[in-house]
């Protein structure tokens, strides 16, 4: 099992790498022979880790802009209940009609 303390050479070790991220955790993790999941909760508790930034979702059209979408291509005063179809029928829909 590894030994989980960290000396003041290993804390001083971090604070010279910093600022750390996973690659570089991972890097700390071979040459102090601790687990990356140790050298990630350490510099994070001494305010050394950046994570990664979160992947950015992508905007798709919600339903009633595709509605509204069809709606305007067809020249339709109502379409309600066109809404509770599918995502993907009002996509096809759509580039059916453009």
């Amino acid at each position: 099992m590894t030994d989980l303390t960290y000396t003041p050479e290993d804390l001083a070790i971090l604070e010279a790498s910093q600022p750390i991220d996973f690659v570089v955790a991972q890097a700390l993790a071979v040459e102090l022979k601790k687990p990356v999941r140790s050298i990630v909760s350490k510099a994070s508790k001494m305010d050394l880790y950046v994570s990664r930034p979160k992947a950015k979702k992508k905007s798709a059209p919600t339903k009633i802009d595709m509605v509204l979408a069809i709606q305007s291509a067809t020249d339709s005063d109502d379409l309600t209940g066109l809404e509770k179809a599918t995502g993907a029928s009002l996509a096809a829909l759509l580039s059916a009609l453009a």
